[in-house]
């Protein structure tokens, strides 16, 4: 393999707007990580609109359609 030579990463080109997004992504992990630890109930809650709007779409796709209380209560049991 290529990237085991010693000087693959001197040779390696990687452009800045790709460096750029890295960044913008490890800045993301550290705010969910402080999040998780200053408001866990916040994004708890974050999480299960979340996921009734994923299943109110992923049913509305396949032609079911319900109310959206109705739906909470179903995934909420």
């Amino acid at each position: 393999m290529h990237s085991f030579q010693s000087d693959f990463l001197e040779k390696l080109h990687i452009p800045h707007g790709l460096i750029g997004v890295i960044r913008q992504i490890g800045e993301s992990k550290g705010k969910q990580e402080l999040y998780k630890q200053q408001a866990p109930e916040m994004l708890e809650n974050l999480r299960q609109v979340a996921v009734i709007q994923g299943t109110e779409s992923s049913n509305r796709l396949e032609g079911v359609t319900a109310a959206f209380e109705r739906i909470k209560s179903i995934i909420r049991s």
